[in-house]
């Protein structure tokens, strides 16, 4: 735990990088039922791995990026970002992004998500970029925070809840 309170406090000092590393964090919002997920990635990776996939440039940190970027990053980022009960794919909804200095906040729900007893997440962003990502994902359901570090190795991981 104390490794990814460090690698937080990384992500939110650093200006330029080394590493490659992405977290999402979701909480099930008890009054609407609907999982909400903000995953918190570096601009510059993000921009790489959609020009790398599609050939444009997105220029998001210009005062005018490219006209379809939202669309580019809610295809790349569905493509790559799922969670999964027990013989059903969750059908999860882009909602939006926004940008702060060097870091894309990706906005991401499930609607009217039941509990149950398994779930599975599978989380491959940026591992067609770079060798050395990693991909951590908090998830809080019913005051029980659950935690995944997933690499190209262990794109996907199940838990118990």
């Amino acid at each position: 735990m104390t490794q990814i309170l460090l690698l937080l406090c990384w992500l939110n000092l650093s200006s330029t990088h080394d590493f490659h590393t992405s977290i999402a964090n979701g909480k099930l919002n008890p009054k609407s039922g609907d999982l909400e997920i903000t995953l918190k990635v570096f601009t510059d990776d993000l921009e790489l791995a959609i020009k790398n996939n599609t050939n444009i440039d997105l220029n998001l940190l210009s005062t005018t990026p490219h006209s379809e970027a939202d669309l580019l990053i809610e295809n790349y980022i569905l493509r790559r970002f799922q969670i999964k009960k027990p013989g059903e794919n969750l059908q999860l909804n882009y909602i939006g992004n926004e940008i702060e200095v060097d870091i894309t906040f990706i906005y991401l729900n499930i609607n009217k998500m039941t509990v149950e007893n398994e779930l599975s997440i599978r989380n491959t962003v940026f591992f067609d970029t770079f060798d050395d990502q990693s991909n951590i994902v908090n998830i809080k359901i019913q005051d029980k925070m659950y935690s995944v570090f997933l690499n190209a190795a262990n794109p996907e991981k199940t838990f118990e809840l």
